[in-house]
């Protein structure tokens, strides 16, 4: 396989300033379905994560745009208390509702629908340092106290400002906005750098000038000032973070280093820990209170656990458990979260990098560091043109991609040694918001991107320099007004380059016709009317409420078939919709045919919340064609987690008709239907739709028939390799291999730091036959003879212990790294500073109840698929299908492959070519056909440029 391999994009990563999970802790309770982490960087974006069963699949970003920052995040989440007597026995959960703050005054809401800020509320004061939601209701408490739930079902939001004042905002009846002011500023006009709730009713804040404040919403009154003293440097000490423990304890981290508990009674200081060299950013802790994390700008996150003190449980005193360097710069938030399958921390700071912690089982698994980059590549490539298009910010990069090396007489082509990619141009957009969504067209010729305000079109031309150097011009083409003011999630077009695609915020997919020009250089004009396809709402019954609202809803992909007569869009609940195009295109049929009546809209489908323009219609026929579901009339079948990546499967079978279409010339008006659309469809071989989903199942659909492909019948997601399954990162992109007269039916996978071949000609095979020859097991011997057999095997069964014959259980992990092996379990260290000064890392043993849980039916779980004997593949192997496996495996070659040399992968695109190019890889080589053509976009975090970082002579 020839790969262009280009690190030269220039994709800046943001800084982590804040994170925050949407639940509160509880380790006796399953993970909730709902659960997100949300994830605020320097640019102003909000990511949302999914941390479900470990997988961490970034779901969506909100972006930002010019001078925005996100500096915090937080969830609320109010209680449903109906207005009757046995009110108690109805409280339910209310939706989620996301805020952030940053370098202003207000405080923002999120939709989370559409992605976009909701609403705003002032304070009435100067910048909004931090903010924290009031505690929820807990069940026991709402029950013993229904009239003050149903007085105040809602969570309170308290805002610390830069003069020193605290005030107070209310979301109640699903409002945000301004309620009272509860602290004046002082004479000092002190910043408030950090606050927290002690419970329902007080609030403790942490200032600049060595002071804090513990304070009752209800009089109003400060109840005590706690003094930090002043440092060694005689400096006052910022109080950066403040928490408290479910006793009441308070705990702060400032700029002296120094980890403090507060009593929960009379306020006095009870101890202080020196474990940081430099400031202490955040704190957090576990559910019960009984283990503490710091993280700062000395790039340490240290445990600490309590010691047993039977003299005075409320003067508990703390030790450090252990201290270790889990990132490469300032560590600036760090948040955590327990459940009975989850007892993490993630952290993240000025190296962009978020890290996720085992919390429960701090020293037997683990971390694990998420990507850097967004899941969703910010790239496209024009497989013919060679060019390539990326994008950050509101910028568009337009780079070249010259074919490899050919021969010594070729000027066009470039050796190794020659930069793989050219800057042709950039384009950046007006305006303040950035680019959600970019791609270029397949002819290189036209490009759109789409943002928060609307969508643009440019036409991109090919020019030379007075120097003789390749360079583009560029120019807008105008497009209807439904579309070009509306904001968009996605935004593309089709492979023929006639029609244009936008997804809305509302997640309605609006299409606009774009006529070719007789000439290249001719400026392209869209078609005046807008054709919007509703999705048809799923089966609610078997669907579980969400917290999140229309959350899942969210189109997260789209893709057309290479004919363009086929469009597929998935979500993230794992749901996928298809149209296709049906008539043989016309365009001397007049304009006012769109006003035929052929809207096949359900009532079932979604309605369109925004304003619509009077130019967008619902129907369906433009230039004697229109989009229509597949005839079946059947939905395809929801997976069971987002979808990440979708592609038709190429077709190998010839177009009889130029555009496509098959037996159009025998139709004639009728006195009915003046200008009669063809009934006739893609072809079956082009109807066939791969989707990868967040838990990296991998299925086809047989689109036309609504239904399972019978390669997908044959091969489900439980016979993948062991070596795909083990991957951690999630998939971000997939491309076929499309060689000419090839035999074979390459997917290829690739996610941030893997590239994946799974060869779709081919039979999966069951994971028992797969670890046949490399993992015998031994069962006895037969005098000087080891007798060995597969791990399936009835003698492995039958011998070991009497419960051998039950299904199995395993340890499952936190929600973090791997389980550590034994023998591997993180060591003491003793390393020599620079200046002469040891740092000891000499942990005393943790306590029992750290590392192992409560309950252990808890922390297992059944392992089914190492048990489950596939019915699918024994039945397939040992009849003709298994002969037929044998034959096609000696021909075709390996059928999955996969290597982990790439690092920081920004996005992958195929390219097209005519015959073979340079030298090419033992798994793309083939005897027919040509090896594919790749470009690799990486972006490692060794090439990103950062600020420099806190020392101390500690740089190891």
């Amino acid at each position: 396989m020839d790969i262009h391999r280009c690190r030269l994009v220039p994709y800046q990563p943001q800084s982590v300033n804040a994170l925050a999970f949407s639940h509160a802790p509880n380790p006796k309770q399953r993970t909730p379905t709902d659960l997100r982490l949300a994830l605020g960087r320097q640019n102003g974006d909000i990511e949302l994560w999914n941390p479900g069963r470990g997988e961490w699949v970034q779901e969506r970003i909100f972006r930002g745009g010019i001078g925005r920052t996100v500096e915090q995040v937080q969830w609320t989440q109010d209680l449903i208390v109906p207005d009757e007597e046995e009110a108690a026995q109805k409280i339910e959960d209310g939706p989620l509702r996301l805020f952030s703050s940053g370098g202003s005054s207000s405080i923002t809401e999120w939709d989370l629908d559409s992605g976009v800020p909701k609403r705003h509320a002032e304070g009435n004061a100067e910048d909004i340092w931090c903010f924290a939601p009031q505690p929820q209701w807990t069940y026991n408490q709402a029950r013993n106290s229904t009239a003050e739930v149903q007085a105040a079902p809602s969570q309170l939001l308290a805002a610390g400002c830069s003069d020193g004042s605290i005030v107070l905002f209310s979301t109640t009846d699903n409002d945000l906005r301004f309620d009272r002011v509860l602290t004046r500023p002082h004479s000092k006009r002190s910043r408030v750098i950090s606050i927290t709730w002690r419970d329902r009713n007080t609030v403790v804040a942490g200032f600049e000038e060595s002071l804090m404040r513990v304070i009752d919403i209800r009089s109003r009154q400060t109840l005590r000032s706690l003094s930090l003293g002043k440092s060694r440097d005689n400096n006052k000490a910022l109080v950066w973070a403040v928490r408290c423990l479910p006793n009441g304890t308070i705990l702060s981290g400032d700029s002296t280093g120094e980890l403090k508990v507060w009593d929960s009674q009379n306020y006095s200081l009870v101890q202080r820990l020196k474990t940081h060299v430099a400031d202490v950013l955040d704190i957090t802790t576990n559910a019960a209170g009984t283990m503490i994390l710091t993280c700062g700008v000395d790039r340490r996150t240290v445990a600490y656990a309590p010691q047993s003190n039977p003299g005075s449980a409320r003067t508990q005193r703390w030790y450090e458990l252990r201290h270790r360097r889990f990132h490469e710069h300032d560590v600036k938030a760090i948040a955590s979260y327990e459940s009975k399958s989850l007892s993490i921390a993630v952290s993240g700071g000025m190296d962009t990098v978020p890290i996720v912690l085992p919390l429960k089982n701090w020293n037997e698994e683990y971390h694990r560091s998420l990507s850097h980059l967004p899941q969703k590549p910010q790239m496209s490539v024009s497989a013919k043109a060679r060019i390539m298009l990326t994008w950050w910010a509101r910028d568009l990069f337009v780079w070249h991609l010259p074919p490899r090396y050919r021969e010594p007489t070729d000027q066009d082509s470039i050796s190794d040694e020659q930069p793989n990619q050219k800057l042709l141009g950039q384009i950046q957009l007006k305006g303040d918001e950035y680019i959600t969504s970019a791609e270029v067209s397949s002819s290189g010729n036209m490009i759109v991107a789409a943002t928060l305000g609307g969508v643009k079109l440019f036409q991109i031309r090919s020019t030379i320099s007075a120097a003789g150097h390749a360079q583009i011009r560029s120019r807008p083409i105008d497009l209807p007004k439904a579309v070009a003011t509306q904001g968009a999630s996605t935004a593309g077009l089709s492979p023929d380059c006639k029609w244009l695609y936008a997804i809305r915020l509302n997640n309605v997919v609006s299409m606009v016709k774009i006529p070719p020009t007789a000439s290249p250089k001719e400026r392209p004009t869209a078609h005046d009317r807008v054709v919007k396809l509703d999705r048809k709402k799923r089966n609610t019954q078997t669907i579980q409420p969400s917290m999140l609202g229309d959350y899942t809803r969210h189109i997260t992909t789209v893709t057309f078939s290479s004919d363009s007569r086929i469009l597929a869009v998935g979500d993230l609940s794992g749901a996928t919709d298809t149209w296709i195009l049906e008539g043989h295109e016309s365009e001397t049929i007049p304009n006012k045919s769109t006003s035929i009546a052929t809207s096949v809209s359900d009532s079932g489908s979604e309605d369109d919340s925004d304003s619509d323009s009077d130019d967008e219609t619902d129907s369906r026929v433009i230039h004697n064609q229109r989009w229509i579901r597949t005839p079946s009339g059947s939905q395809l079948p929801s997976l069971e987690s987002a979808i990440l990546a979708l592609s038709v499967k190429p077709s190998s079978a010839p177009a009889e008709h130029p555009t496509g279409i098959h037996g159009n010339e025998g139709l004639h008006a009728t006195r009915h239907n003046h200008h009669p659309i063809s009934p006739e469809h893609p072809p079956h071989e082009a109807g066939f739709l791969v989707a990868v989903t967040a838990n990296h199942q991998i299925v086809e659909f047989d689109v036309l028939k609504c239904r399972l492909s019978d390669w997908s019948r044959r091969n489900p997601s439980s016979l993948l390799p062991e070596s795909f399954k083990r991957i951690k990162d999630r998939v971000m992109g997939i491309w076929f291999d499309t060689r000419s007269n090839s035999k074979t039916n390459r997917l290829w996978l690739y996610g941030a730091n893997f590239v994946y071949m799974l060869d779709m000609a081919q039979d999966l095979t069951s994971t028992a036959k797969q670890g046949r020859d490399s993992a015998m097991v031994k069962v006895g011997r037969l005098g000087q003879h080891v007798l060995e057999v597969a791990p399936d095997h009835a003698l492995v069964k039958n011998e070991g212990d009497a419960n051998a014959s039950k299904k199995r259980k395993r340890n499952k992990t936190s929600g973090a790294g791997d389980e550590m092996r034994r023998g591997q379990e993180y060591s003491s260290k003793v390393r020599r500073t620079t200046d002469g000064v040891e740092d000891v890392e000499m942990p005393p043993t943790p306590p029992r109840s750290l590392t192992q849980g409560d309950e252990n039916e808890d922390d297992m779980e059944l392992d089914e698929e190492e048990q489950e004997n596939n019915l699918v593949a024994r039945r397939r192997d040992a009849g003709e299908d298994g002969e037929r496996k044998k034959d096609a495996q000696a021909r075709l070659g390996p059928a999955s492959w996969h290597t982990f040399q790439y690092r920081g992968i920004f996005g992958a695109c195929a390219l097209q070519r005519e015959s073979s190019l340079g030298e090419v890889d033992d798994v793309g080589t083939d005897d027919e056909g040509s090896a594919p053509e790749v470009v690799i976009v990486e972006r490692p975090m060794y090439d990103v440029e950062l600020l420099p970082r806190f020392t101390s002579g500690q740089d190891w």
